[in-house]
């Protein structure tokens, strides 16, 4: 797939200044300003007129710059980071005293049946969220609408996209299908999904379940009178049917920005909620046939019940996926505990045992050509870990991606050209990093393909906190291995784990 680049918005390194986000220049740019003036006042003594402009631009250069790392906690981050951190888990554990209790138990059902609204609140870490049903292609399809958001989202389960048993030529066909399906909706301007996010979710399945259900035909009185030969058929089929102790399921997740123009095409095809999700529903047919373009086969859109079982799995991995009898206000687990910094912890009603959960970023992306497998060791082969794989892509123009690729190569280049200009080594790294910018530059100008900010979220479960640490390391080879670099969240796991959910989040 030589013609196609996507930019990837995660793989910076955090030494240079024209990276940083808004806040970081704020707070770097008032502490020169402040040296500055204080500078300017006290002009009249050389002493204080230097103390009051350098230590105001080091106070903002230690805050933005600064490595710390708090007790409790595993990675090591600037000041200015702890503090969004360590806001946000005050205000959780303000909010639930850092135990999330959910209220469907207690709500109960009305006399219909339904849920009353009080027993579908959303746990920490979620916005509010708004179930509308809708139809694709004949078939039931839910669309969710997260007012604080203000997005809208759905999603389609596809089976397994398989790379590892095609050729080379059938993967560069297969990658650039998909690069063609992000085109077409990133390259169109007044198109309201701006955002395709992928998730695989890898669960613990029972390898020895076709033995036990060989045993418990023989012993029904309905197949005592079927013939031998019918037997031992089955027995060949159930031999012959792969037992792997672990299951794979891979979901595709529009999101759409609540717009004007979103707005407007709701109202021309319903009124309020169900309009909005009439023309959502446009949006997930116009995927489906996208993803058949580009050789995925489609299982089925995500209705109220599949989606329901896929989210309480994720919390619960003890709820089958394929039990989709749960009611919608169980979508949740009775337990959500944000109070330690290292993990999240989720207990279902009835269970006196817990899961934990933990969640990485993808810090780093590969900066040298990779094959279209990858991210096969992070994908297969861990049979005894469960965990969740998200990546999102932030779809944008070919002009203002190639736009924004000028940019960040600009700094890069002035950044180096100060650092050699200082005299100081310049981090072969931040070199490789430099010359990856400016590659994907061409290439999408070359191309004319839709560019991408790219984020991945991995979350892992086990049944224990020791269990989850021997998880997390095995995880971090896997991810050395497919040329990514991970980092562990801290305080934030709540948030972070809803990344890993269909809901196409993680890019501000």
């Amino acid at each position: 797939m030589a013609t196609r680049t996507y930019q990837f918005g995660k793989h910076r390194p955090t030494g240079l200044v024209g990276r940083r986000d808004l806040g970081e220049q704020v707070v770097l740019g008032s502490g020169a300003v402040v040296g500055l003036l204080l500078g300017f006042a006290f002009n009249g003594a050389t002493a204080l007129a230097a103390t009051g402009l350098v230590v105001p631009i080091l106070i903002a250069l230690v805050i933005v710059y600064a490595p710390y790392r708090p007790k409790g906690t595993s990675q090591r981050r600037s000041l200015y980071r702890w503090w969004r951190i360590n806001r946000y888990h005050r205000k959780a554990l303000r909010r639930t005293g850092g135990v999330w209790v959910s209220p469907a138990v207690e709500a109960g059902v009305r006399r219909d049946g339904t849920p009353p609204d009080a027993a579908l609140t959303e746990p920490e870490g979620i916005a509010g969220m708004t179930w509308v049903p809708t139809t694709v292609r004949g078939q039931q399809a839910v669309v969710i609408l997260q007012p604080e958001a203000g997005c809208v989202t759905a999603a389609l389960e596809v089976t397994s996209p398989g790379l590892g048993g095609k050729d080379i030529s059938e993967q560069v066909v297969a990658l650039e299908r998909w690069g063609e399906l992000l085109d077409a909706f990133g390259n169109t301007e007044d198109h309201p999904v701006k955002r395709i996010q992928v998730l695989a979710r890898q669960m613990k399945s029972d390898p020895y379940a076709h033995q036990r259900f060989v045993s418990q035909r023989d012993q029904s009185a309905a197949t005592v009178n079927a013939p031998q030969w019918l037997k031992d058929s089955y027995n060949e089929l159930a031999n012959a049917v792969s037992t792997s102790a672990e299951e794979h399921r891979y979901y595709v997740t529009i999101h759409a920005q609540f717009t004007r123009d979103l707005a407007a095409e709701g109202s021309a095809r319903g009124a309020g909620d169900d309009g909005i999700a009439a023309a959502v529903a446009v949006y997930l047919d116009e995927l489906w046939s996208r993803c058949e373009d580009a050789d995925l086969s489609v299982v089925a859109p995500l209705d109220e019940s599949t989606m329901t079982a896929l989210i309480r799995n994720s919390y619960d991995p003890d709820h089958p996926i394929w039990d989709t009898d749960l009611p919608r206000a169980h979508a949740f687990p009775r337990n959500v505990d944000v109070r330690q910094g290292t993990h999240v912890a989720t207990r279902a009603a009835g269970s006196t045992d817990s899961w934990f959960h933990a969640t990485a970023y993808v810090a780093s992306w590969p900066t040298t050509p990779v094959g279209p497998g990858f991210l096969s060791p992070l994908l297969i082969g861990m049979p005894d870990v469960i965990r969740t794989f998200s990546i999102t892509q932030q779809l944008e123009p070919n002009d203002k991606a190639v736009e924004r690729m000028l940019a960040e190569d600009t700094n890069n280049q002035a950044e180096m050209h100060r650092n050699h200009q200082r005299g100081k080594n310049i981090d072969p790294r931040d070199q490789i990093a430099a010359s990856a910018t400016g590659s994907r530059g061409m290439a999408l100008a070359a191309s004319g393909a839709a560019g991408s900010a790219v984020v991945g979220y991995i979350t892992i479960s086990a049944r224990s906190p020791e269990e989850l640490e021997r998880t997390k390391r095995t995880t971090g080879s896997r991810a050395r291995n497919a040329n990514l670099r991970i980092e562990w969240l801290d305080l934030e796991h709540a948030r972070a784990f809803a990344n890993t959910l269909p809901l196409a989040g993680g890019i501000k």
